[in-house]
């Protein structure tokens, strides 16, 4: 399961281009596709590991890779999911500030790189806002009311907070499971 492990964070990594949005989004389809879900709850290491400082890849690569197999699973999944970004930017730097923005491949690959990203960062925004549809009206219209406020430059402590008042006040109490 280790080699299992290291592969799949290597996959997605490589594959992610964009930082830790687009890997959260492409790590959550790789662990339901292997049906690994069962061993750790996605959404809660998710929540973890935004929240703690430094990089979310590799907050949430060792958080994953330990639910699965322990210490050793959390290192494994973190090597997986650094070692592509470090390769591609040791080998690739100096040919990009050789070469720069004007050569015509260089620029395609990046606007290529941009659709990507946005079409990931996409698909996880509709997955996170059908999971809060399904938690209930106040809920919903909370988390439509917070990402307005952030939209407009509302900075997002206070968004989150208005959110959280009006989730608390029109919510009620609701029993935590």
């Amino acid at each position: 399961m280790i080699k299992d492990i290291f592969f799949l964070f290597l996959k997605s990594s490589l594959l992610a281009l964009g930082g830790g949005f687009v890997f959260i989004g492409f790590i959550e389809l790789e662990i339901k596709k292997k049906s690994w879900d069962s061993l750790c709850d996605i959404p809660s290491l998710i929540a973890v590991s935004t929240s703690l400082p430094g990089p979310i890849i590799t907050n949430l690569s060792y958080l994953i890779g330990k639910s699965l197999k322990g210490s050793i699973g959390g290192l494994t999944a973190i090597l997986g999911a650094i070692l592509p970004p470090f390769l591609i930017i040791y080998f690739l730097a100096p040919l990009l500030m050789n070469q720069g923005a004007s050569n015509y491949f260089v620029a395609t690959f990046l606007r290529g790189g941009l659709i990507g990203v946005m079409v990931f960062v996409l698909l996880t925004a509709s997955r996170w806002t059908c999971a809060v549809y399904k938690m209930g009206a106040v809920s919903f219209v909370s988390y439509v009311l917070m990402t307005a406020l952030m939209l407009m430059g509302i900075h997002p402590l206070f968004a989150l907070s208005i959110g959280f008042i009006v989730n608390i006040s029109w919510g009620g109490k609701r029993d935590i499971e």
